[in-house]
């Protein structure tokens, strides 16, 4: 069964659900090598996730009910954006998708998309593969 997600910011965005050590084993040895290989090749040093619950699809700026309203994006994405010396300031702010259709460029192997202000990048959009990460716990399983 799918269970539904109530504090949550799009309703189109899939969760998913381990006990405590499996997930930060999860996270720990698959989700956070990869999100830091994948800034590592992009030359970002300060990044940081946004909270899973804020997490958003394509889906919300094509449903017109479900839309996502523009304070979201000064909420979540464009908070601590500063100009100084005429270079814009920031920590760029990623999140992880489950849905390949959010994405559209590779980096090595890691597919991602991002989101742009005045051609920096300030947000991105990481893929992972379900598929992968449930491989991932079955070797946790069996070792």
């Amino acid at each position: 069964m799918i269970q539904e997600q109530t504090e949550v910011e799009s309703i189109f965005v899939p969760y998913l659900s381990f006990d405590k050590e499996t997930a930060s084993n999860i996270n720990e040895n698959l989700i956070t090598p990869r999100v830091k290989k994948f800034f590592q090749a992009k030359q970002i040093e300060k990044y940081h996730s946004i909270n899973a619950e804020k997490y958003i699809s394509d889906l919300n700026f094509n449903k017109k009910d479900h839309k996502v309203e523009f304070e979201y994006f000064y909420e979540n994405i464009l908070i601590g954006i500063k100009k100084e010396s005429g270079k814009i300031v920031h920590e760029v702010k990623y999140c992880i998708t489950l849905d390949e259709k959010n994405v559209n460029k590779t980096c090595g192997k890691i597919k991602y998309s991002e989101i742009l202000l005045n051609k920096q990048p300030i947000f991105y959009f990481i893929y992972f593969d379900f598929k992968e990460i449930m491989e991932f716990v079955r070797q946790i399983v069996n070792n």
